[in-house]
Parts: structure tokens; sequence; C-alpha cells
């Protein structure tokens, strides 16, 4: 009977910390340069487009192709490249949420320099 409640004692003991070990902070993902590239890019485009980043209405632009061309060389982008980070942030949804911050952060420090 003891060896029963001891077995049963260390299997609630493990299920249990298996299902805490799932709500641990997941790891930051450390973005390579590529990555950083598109950060960059996106972060213009979206300030191209009339996102400031401050909270109200934001009167939106669409850029044309040529806007959009001269971000891709500015930031050293092809279409095919900006095309493989897309698919690849749509396999990875953390890495997409990191790079989401970083270009948060990208707007944030670059509407402070316009005021």
């Amino acid at each position: 009977m003891i060896l029963r409640d001891i077995f049963r004692a260390s299997l609630f003991c493990l299920l249990v910390g298996s299902i805490l070990s799932g709500c641990t902070e997941k790891k930051s993902f450390t973005l390579d340069k590529d990555d950083i590239r598109f950060v960059g890019f996106y972060s213009d485009y979206l300030l191209v487009s009339g996102i400031t980043g401050e909270k109200g209405p934001d009167v939106l632009n669409t850029p044309n192709s040529a806007d959009i061309q001269a971000l891709l060389l500015q930031h050293a982008l092809t279409r095919e490249s900006l095309n493989h980070k897309t698919e690849a942030y749509k396999q990875n949804p953390d890495l997409w949420r990191e790079v989401l911050l970083q270009v948060r952060e990208n707007i944030r420090k670059k509407s402070a320099l316009v005021k």
C-alpha cells in the first residue's frame, strides 16, 4: 500500500511539473541579419503608410510601387527575399511576434525623432 502511494505521489508530481513547465516564459528569438533588414523595411513601410505609433486616427496612405522599390533598395532586400521572409514568419508565429516587437520599437523611436 505504501509503495502504491509513493508511486501515485511521484506520478502526480511529474504531471504537475510537466504542466507548470509549459507555463514558463517563452524564450525570445534572436533575429538574424535578414530579420533585421526586414524589420527596418517594414518599419519604414508603415511610416510611409502613415502609421505613427501614436494613439488616435492615422491617415493611411498606400505606398506606390516606386516607394516600395526605394524601401527595398534602402534595406538591401529583393521581392524574393521579402516573400521568403514572409513565408518563414507564417511558419513561426513566435518569430513573427519578435519581429513585430522590433518594428514597434523602431516606429516609436523614429516617431520621437520627428517631434
